[in-house]
């Protein structure tokens, strides 16, 4: 079995990540302004109490049933068993996530949030009918883009059409939901063919109980500092409008954080696979071009975010959302941050099955953000809440990097940011007189982000990093390719051009001889009854 493209599974990843944020970024400008930050922040807040029941319905089975599935690719009878093992465990943390909620909601827990709370339930239901975990697996990514892009693109038409003002919170939050649980639905279109009939006998879902719990801790624990802060600014402030500036600011990060971020998922199931079949030093070499990607592509991306900040917040949020810019500023650290420890817990720890050593790394860092996090927002408020993700995300990519040290080079890893430091200070010291010159408009913050990118792109090159002269060497290589295979097209058409005329020719030569012999035989013929008849006439 060939493998997948690398190149094409990040370039779909990129696209299906991004839509799941890019969406709701391009309905944000309008969203910002009809439902104001008191309205967004009532729907951030009810949905970082959702994302708690989410979590428990998912229960780890995200990367554990990605990477088992990869680990028998190559078998097709194995891969139904696995496939229907993990719908059918999964089902049972969806029913009580589902339960519990509705209970709650019963007896009016949430107060004024509990017409939300029932609504987001869809998002809980969608865990059911989400099987995205097969196809990245299996390395096809490209069916999970097409079909999101497609019922979310109905989903946006929606939300313009339907949300007028702030009383329409619940129509907004209906909507992604309904987004959210048809694209899942709609992946199941997808599985015709690819699975084969197995015994009910061969199930044993419950085996998998032990390996998604060991991931459901340290999941757990992420969702502590990547909604917790959010939950605790709305019990702690007790502002809608303290969230909704939060919101805002890190889903807009979120957006260049995604580019980074991508190549973890792509990567999870080709090293898994590559693990299965112990080609350790491919996984080494894969996690270091990973690892390099990451500095070229998220230091600039920060600095990138802190230039331009002040200028898009106005224009692209409207008035009274200032105080995003400044959230925007410390977030861009997080592109670097998320992107490292990205690479090291999805591509190494986590295919390598050392789940022990993420969930100690996870965890920690979650305790910690939870201990920063109450004193922080009480004192600097949402401000104090970035600051205090902001360090605990540091602390997990420094305890991956500690727990790596004996199979990664700290030396490669490090010595590949150089060049981009140095290329994206070069870019921060002549972008920053004209960000700060130029006033909000979406022209000057396109001039700001062009002359950064321009600035960025010369310095790299002339430092010559070694990843982007290989992948500018491919390019060459692949266009070289594709001239010299036109070339002999070319040749071999003339070729046969020439053997068609030739054989023209030689059709044309022996219908001219045949004539010539024709007429020869009929000259011959005439002489002969030419002379037969003078014979008679001697003979009268």
């Amino acid at each position: 079995m060939s493998k997948p493209s690398l190149k094409k599974n990040y370039i779909y990843n990129v696209i299906y990540q991004i839509l799941l944020i890019l969406i709701p970024i391009i309905v944000t400008p309008y969203i910002s302004r009809v439902l104001n930050p008191e309205g967004v922040g009532e729907y951030s807040f009810s949905s970082s109490l959702i994302t708690y029941f989410t979590i428990f319905a998912s229960l780890g089975f995200t990367f554990y049933a990605q990477r088992e599935v990869a680990n028998v690719r190559d078998d097709k009878e194995k891969q139904t068993i696995v496939f229907w093992e993990v719908n059918i465990c999964r089902l049972l943390s969806v029913g009580a996530s589902i339960a519990l909620n509705v209970i709650l909601v019963l007896f009016n827990a949430y107060g004024n949030y509990s017409i939300l709370m029932l609504l987001l339930t869809i998002n809980i239901l969608a865990i059911a009918f989400d099987i995205s975990f097969f196809f990245q697996g299996n390395e096809e990514f490209g069916k999970i883009v097409y079909i999101n892009a497609f019922i979310k693109l109905l989903g946006t038409i929606g939300i313009f059409v339907f949300v007028k003002n702030q009383d329409d919170v619940w129509i907004y939050a209906l909507l992604n939901c309904m987004i959210t649980i048809l694209s899942n639905i709609a992946m199941w279109i997808f599985l015709k063919g690819r699975l084969t009939k197995i015994k009910l006998s061969q199930l044993k879902p419950l085996k998998h109980l032990k390996g998604t719990f060991r991931i459901f801790i340290p999941t757990i624990a992420t969702s502590l500092y990547s909604i917790l802060d959010k939950s605790l600014i709305g019990l702690i402030l007790k502002s809608d409008a303290e969230n909704g500036y939060y919101e805002m600011a890190e889903k807009i990060v979120k957006v260049a954080m995604t580019v980074v971020t991508c190549w973890g998922t792509v990567m999870i199931p080709r090293n898994a696979h590559e693990i299965a079949h112990e080609n350790y030093e491919k996984v080494k070499e894969n996690i270091y071009k990973v690892l390099h990607f990451v500095w070229l592509i998220g230091i600039p991306l920060m600095i990138g975010i802190i230039l331009i900040s002040d200028n898009v917040v106005p224009w692209f949020l409207g008035d009274g959302y200032d105080k995003s810019a400044t959230l925007m500023k410390i977030f861009s650290v997080l592109v670097v941050i998320i992107g490292m420890s990205n690479v090291l817990g999805l591509q190494y720890l986590l295919p390598y099955k050392k789940d022990k050593q993420f969930t100690i790394a996870i965890t920690t860092s979650a305790l910690t953000n939870l201990v920063l996090n109450i004193p922080l927002i009480y004192f600097f408020g949402t401000v104090g809440a970035a600051v205090a993700t902001i360090i605990a995300e540091f602390m997990v990519s420094s305890i991956m990097l500690f727990m790596a040290r004996k199979d990664l080079s700290m030396k490669l890893i490090f010595k590949s940011a150089i060049k981009p430091i140095i290329s994206s200070v070069v870019m921060f010291l002549a972008i920053y007189p004209l960000s700060i010159k130029l006033q909000s408009s979406i022209l000057n913050s396109f001039i700001i982000a062009i002359s950064g990118v321009g600035v960025y792109a010369i310095m790299i090159l002339l430092l010559r990093d070694k990843l982007v002269f290989d992948f500018l060497y491919q390019i060459k290589n692949k266009f070289s390719k594709r001239l010299k295979k036109s070339s002999e097209l070319a040749i071999k058409e003339d070729d046969s051009n020439d053997y068609k005329n030739l054989d023209c020719l030689n059709e044309t030569k022996v219908e001219q001889t045949t004539n010539d012999n024709i007429k020869k035989v009929d000259k011959q013929n005439n002489i002969k009854k030419e002379n037969n008849e003078d014979m008679d006439n001697n003979k009268l």
